[in-house]
């Protein structure tokens, strides 16, 4: 056996091993349905991926992609929160709704997931993520067959010193690289990379990435292409930032090659989209959670699928994460789920069907317990809602009210919250009406042992 398959049955948790072991055990016919590649970047805003125009060369294998597949120019993540945005997106309803608005709630088992719908219906599916957030613990493994979260030898890079006093079981990160090579052992024990399909049942696989994730320390390979132009810190971090996509979307790309050496890509639904974005100090905040504003919402969502889907498009009408899991079962032929916010984008892919430009997106910050965050006073909730080219934002406990013309202003710099009164009073009814519809969550329990690392990476306040 090679050395990286031993390294990967070593590593991967007991679940893995014993697939490994014994094989995969039968499951009912499922039809030719497409095998899905899901894949998510953490902390990993659209502006500054070379897929959406960043002038930095950060992502060429998602340019291809995008070449190659459907570009959503205006995606949205609910909010900027890892664990809400992920829970959202395999329930097709949002964290308000969940009732989960923070890192460390769990997702009750009566939501059922995308997984569990694609198992039911005859797929193998598996996950292999990157960080403590999206742990077992929270609830996201529901439907997955092997769930790969043991980050031991994953080489994070956050120096562990700095969690030292912790109970940290088995790590808290790992390299992109390290979770292409666990993703790729499963797929090939399952015979999904032997060559063209044959009887084997369609598979269902969710990669993770968390390495745009603070605290920015790019492999060299791909820090000395962003080189800091303008000494300062906040170049200095800008620049580590876009070293660290760079990284990910080699990973991504390793990822993608093996499939299509093995002549399997192409009938296969790769999506790939962010959980959020990084504020890298516009509105005077670093780093996610605390805003919502468009660098920490708005993110990259690419699919590809040549069997059916035309590519080298683009697709501007607003769409969000929730949408996902409708849009996937769809293209599997599968039927719907109950009636969600979610809405499938299936005909739009397929057949360029136009979606709706006035579509209301809604968003939400988490609820923090503390009143200062990263020097920031924070009190209750900040909602927000997109319609059209309109934005508005509120955090009423705070005092805040905030209209952006997205046209003519796509980086938020000038409020009209002021001067636009009817267009903000037609906001503020719309996010009202959904706000008393989905009810004001309860903040969460966090167990004792996932808060101490999650305040380790400040997730916790």
């Amino acid at each position: 056996m090679p050395s990286f398959l031993l390294r990967a049955v070593a590593l991967v948790g007991v679940g893995l091993a014993l697939a490994l072991a014994i094989g995969f055990p039968e499951r009912p016919e499922a039809g030719r349905r497409p095998d899905i590649l899901l894949v998510t970047l953490d902390t990993t805003r659209a502006d500054h991926t070379s897929a959406y125009g960043y002038e930095r060369p950060t992502t060429p294998r998602l340019e291809a992609l995008a070449r190659e597949g459907v570009r959503f120019d205006a995606a949205y993540a609910p909010m900027a929160t890892t664990l809400p945005s992920h829970a959202a997106l395999f329930t097709a309803e949002l964290p308000r709704t969940l009732g989960i608005t923070k890192n460390g709630a769990v997702l009750p088992d009566e939501h059922h997931t995308l997984a569990e719908r694609l198992e039911d219906a005859g797929y193998r599916t598996a996950a292999f993520v990157s960080s403590f957030p999206v742990d077992r613990a929270f609830g996201l493994d529901q439907g997955f067959e092997v769930y790969d979260d043991d980050f031991t030898d994953g080489s994070c890079p956050t120096k562990i010193e700095e969690w030292e006093g912790f109970d940290i079981d088995h790590g808290f990160c790992r390299r992109g690289a390290a979770t292409t090579e666990r993703a790729l052992a499963w797929l090939g024990y399952g015979g999904y990379l032997k060559g063209a399909r044959s009887e084997e049942p369609p598979f269902f696989v969710w990669v993770h990435y968390f390495d745009p994730h603070a605290p920015y320390r790019p492999a060299e390979e791909d820090a000395r292409l962003f080189p800091t132009v303008i000494d300062g810190w906040l170049t200095t971090k800008t620049a580590a930032y876009d070293g660290e996509i760079h990284y990910m979307d080699r990973a991504l790309g390793d990822l993608l090659d093996r499939l299509e050496d093995a002549g399997r890509l192409d009938d296969t639904v790769v999506v790939v989209a962010a959980d959020h974005g990084e504020g890298l100090m516009q509105h005077g905040h670093m780093h996610h959670s605390l805003q919502i504003y468009e660098e920490d919402v708005r993110v990259p969502l690419i699919v590809r699928w040549p069997q059916r889907l035309r590519g080298g498009r683009t697709i501007s009408e607003p769409v969000q994460l929730t949408d996902l899991s409708p849009t996937l079962l769809e293209l599997a032929g599968l039927p719907l789920a109950r009636a969600g916010v979610g809405r499938s984008l299936a005909a739009a892919l397929v057949d360029a069907a136009p979606l709706d430009a006035e579509r209301p997106i809604f968003l939400q910050r988490r609820e923090y317990a503390e009143p200062i965050v990263s020097g920031h006073e924070v009190r209750g909730e900040k909602l927000g809602v997109r319609r059209g080219r309109w934005k508005y934002i509120e955090a009423r406990e705070e005092g805040t009210a905030e209209l952006f013309d997205l046209d003519t202003d796509p980086y938020e710099q000038r409020n009209l919250a002021e001067s636009e009164p009817e267009i903000r009073a037609e906001l503020v009814e719309e996010l009202r009406q959904w706000a008393s519809g989905t009810g004001r969550p309860a903040l969460p329990e966090v167990d004792p042992k996932a808060e101490k690392r999650l305040r380790a990476l400040g997730y916790v306040p």
